[in-house]
Order: structure tokens, then C-alpha cells, then sequence
């Protein structure tokens, strides 16, 4: 599962009691760095040169440092393994080479090959030690707006310890909302209301006719 949790808290040294990974209580705490993706567009500029692509790929890249990321046991089992899987690929590939280039001969059409099949086999021994480091093993990144932190791979007890660091965290600025002029309400019939039953009647009262005035 993905879980995420935001950058300011994972800037600041929020972390979980057990690793991403395998949900195991933290032996070690480690410094990581979250980066983004390269947008795909940028690959292009490949083609340019590696130079122009570096830059503009280390220009749009959002890093997030934690200060202390949890690990296990497990985790550091990992590590070694993924290293030594990495070395041992290099190792066998500069063996290869160096026995490839004694034992056949300079016109030997299967050189071409057999070299590119040394060449492949150092990128991926590379390729593997370099996922060794904290980061990989940490199995992060931070989206392109650099305000969130993807964690996949998650155990489901760091999922549930994650929570809690984002019902912790502050909430996201709320921009302002503009002032709304009044707007009145459109004028309504009145309305009847019938007497309560209750209610006291009204008392006639007697007026005595006036009397002409007489002269005594």
C-alpha cells in the first residue's frame, strides 16, 4: 500500500516507531533524502546532450530531507544483500572482460557482443548497489508540487502510526475568500395568520346618542 504523509512533518522529524517496510520496531534512525521524478518530458533533452539534461533535471527536482527515518534489522539485511548482489556483478563483469580480452583473438568477430554483454552487466551491477542506500530502501518520493511524501511498499502497521503524524499535522493554508456584497432576500406575500381560539373576544361598547342641546 501507498501511504502519504506530508513534507513540512517529515522535514520537521516526524517519524514512526517501526520501519516502512516490515513493520518492525526501529533499531536505527537515519538520515533520508525524498526526491521527485523526473517529468518524462525532460528525457528528451537527451538527445541534446547529458549535460542540458542534468540541469534542467536537478532544477525541477523537490527534495525533502528527514532527519531521522526509521529502520530494522531487516532492513539493514537488505542493504547488505542488495550490495553485495551489486559488487558481485561488477566484479564478475571486469573478470569477464579481462578473460574475454586474453583468451580470444584481436579478429574475433564475437568480441563485439561479448563486450556488450560486460557493458550491460556493469550498469546493472550499478544499478543494484545503488538502491543499497537509506533512500531506496526507504522506498519514498515526493510528488511534483513537493507539499506530499509517497511512501509505497508501507506496512500496515506504519500505516496506522503514519496516521496519526497526519491528523498531527497543521492543516494546509486556506486562501482567502473575498468579501461577498449583501444580497437581499426577495420580498414574500405576508401571510395570514389565523385568531387563536383562545383568544378574548372584543367587548362592544354602548355609545349614547347625542342629545340636541336645548335652550332652558
Amino acid at each position: 500500500m501507498t501511504v502519504d504523509l506530508p513534507a513540512p512533518a517529515v522535514a520537521a522529524g516526524a517519524a514512526t516507531q517501526v520501519c516502512v517496510r516490515h513493520g518492525q520496531p526501529a533499531t536505527r534512525q537515519k538520515k533520508v533524502i525524498f526526491r521527485s521524478y523526473t517529468p518524462k518530458w525532460a528525457y528528451l533533452l537527451i538527445l541534446v546532450g547529458v549535460l542540458p539534461f542534468a540541469i534542467v533535471a536537478a532544477a525541477l527536482q523537490k527534495r525533502v530531507k528527514a532527519p531521522s527515518w526509521p529502520f530494522c534489522q531487516d532492513c539493514g539485511r537488505l542493504r547488505t544483500r542488495r550490495f553485495l548482489i551489486g559488487v558481485g556483478l561488477l566484479a564478475l563483469a571486469i573478470v569477464g572482460a579481462v578473460a574475454a580480452s586474453a583468451l580470444l583473438p584481436a579478429n574475433d568477430s564475437t568480441g563485439g557482443p561479448i563486450v556488450l554483454v560486460f557493458v550491460l552487466m556493469v550498469i546493472a551491477g550499478l544499478g543494484v548497489a545503488s538502491t543499497a542506500a537509506y533512500g531506496p530502501i526507504a522506498s519514498g518520493y515526493v510528488s511534483n508540487d513537493g507539499n506530499t511524501v509517497h511512501i509505497r511498499r508501507a506496512h500496515e502497521r506504519f500505516a496506522e502510526q503514519a496516521a496519526a503524524i497526519r491528523a498531527a499535522a497543521p492543516q494546509p493554508y486556506q486562501p482567502y475568500q473575498p468579501y461577498q456584497p449583501y444580497q437581499p432576500y426577495p420580498p414574500t406575500a405576508p401571510q395570514q395568520y389565523a385568531p387563536h381560539p383562545h383568544s378574548a373576544a372584543p367587548v362592544p361598547t354602548h355609545q349614547q346618542p347625542e342629545q340636541p342641546y336645548r335652550d332652558r
